[in-house]
């Protein structure tokens, strides 16, 4: 008998061995990336392979997301899956933008702090915690190649959006029909390449609104997120299989070698690279990958996605000589920074993420299984029967 995921699954008692290893793994690439884009040497990084990191680190995020969600989504009323997400997500995006405003802005503003604390872009700051991103807080980083205080927080919408598009599923039922969502994804699709060729045809606020929801970089999230959903329903009849990952592995590498930076917004490269991308990344979250001891205390990425930005951009403002030498530099920073952001994710996880997500136990799979809710991030995996239509 072919190997599926779903054999995988129902082999580790619904737990799938790898994501572990995955979630840490794309979120030390990020920041990574983040230390080259910050440091001022984005045409070097768009120019050279490393371009593609932008293409896929989030995506594949987004596509375990999908994955690992769908099963808590059939398995919960609507209110308790709604309350698992804001449980994991808001408590520790809401201390990151408080430690963010309160803490190091007024540590390295440039303007006295009566001045910091009346300015607009301090309240305004506070609106990151509902999803409405800003970027700037008064006088801060305003000498570095960039001044976002935390540039990551641009996925926390589409995330939200995510979160809305699965109630809307769970709603309407069709999160247990792989052929509604089939159609659905190949509707979203099938938009975006319409409105990609036809939308400048159209009145430049709705191409604009089409575009943002249809086109753009946030749009690939999307995408991804309900092909990530559509492998789990799919999940007894998708081979696991290492020559299609390796497949799967060839059309990223060939994407990597022949595209460039802004087939990021190219939606027809997406119908051939993203359902690449979602492959490995549910092949990679499916197969028994060894991480240090350290990681399997906790689960630190959310923590390192969410501050590795702010201390990277502290670094910088610390010692812009040795940080903003061109491409050494950014090494250096990343040297420094993947420290300095574990740290302090080893502590939101401990002191805040870990304390909150304990009051998931009555519905979360992995409080069950485990007896403590440690990496409930997205390990929520009940082996159910195939979905019918």
């Amino acid at each position: 008998m072919q190997k599926t995921f779903g054999h995988v699954l129902t082999a580790h008692k619904g737990l799938g061995p790898g994501f572990d290893f995955l979630r840490i793994a794309l979120a030390f690439s990020i920041v990574l990336a983040h230390s080259f884009l910050l440091t001022g040497n984005d045409a070097f990084f768009r120019s050279s392979p490393l371009w593609f990191a932008e293409y896929a680190l989030v995506p594949m995020f987004f596509a375990l997301s999908g994955f690992l969600i769908a099963g808590s989504a059939q398995r919960l009323s609507l209110k308790n899956f709604l309350l698992n997400r804001g449980l994991r997500i808001v408590p520790a995006l809401a201390v990151d933008i408080v430690v963010c405003a309160l803490i190091i802005g007024p540590l390295v503003t440039t303007v006295a702090l009566h001045d910091y604390f009346l300015g607009a872009d301090f309240y305004k700051y506070f609106l990151n915690i509902i999803g409405w991103i800003h970027y700037s807080l008064p006088s801060v980083f305003e000498q570095n190649p960039t001044h976002r205080v935390n540039g990551a927080l641009w996925t926390v919408p589409w995330e939200i959006f995510c979160y809305i598009i699965m109630s809307a599923l769970m709603i309407t039922s069709i999160i247990k029909s792989w052929q509604k969502l089939a159609l659905l994804t190949g509707g979203f699709i099938l938009s975006g390449l319409i409105v990609q060729s036809f939308g400048h045809l159209l009145p430049y606020r709705v191409n604009l609104v089409l575009s943002t929801l249809f086109v753009s970089r946030g749009a690939q999230l999307v995408f991804a997120f309900l092909l990530g959903i559509l492998a789990y329903q799919l999940r007894d009849f998708i081979p696991h299989k290492k020559s299609l990952f390796l497949a799967s592995m060839a059309v990223c590498v060939l994407a990597m070698l022949t595209l460039s930076s802004p087939s990021i917004e190219s939606v027809p490269n997406r119908l051939l690279v993203i359902p690449a991308l979602v492959y490995i990344t549910v092949f990679v979250g499916l197969t028994p990958v060894p991480l240090p001891s350290v990681f399997h205390k906790g689960d630190y990425s959310y923590g390192v996605y969410l501050y590795h930005d702010p201390f990277l951009q502290i670094l910088i403002s610390l010692a812009p000589g040795l940080f903003l030498i061109p491409n050494t530099g950014a090494l250096a920073l990343y040297a420094i920074g993947i420290c300095a952001a574990m740290g302090i994710a080893v502590f939101s996880w401990h002191m805040i993420e870990k304390p909150i997500l304990g009051m998931r136990k009555k519905f979360s799979f992995v409080a069950k299984a485990r007896g403590v809710d440690e990496n409930a991030d997205i390990k929520i995996l009940p082996v159910e029967k195939p979905v019918k239509a």
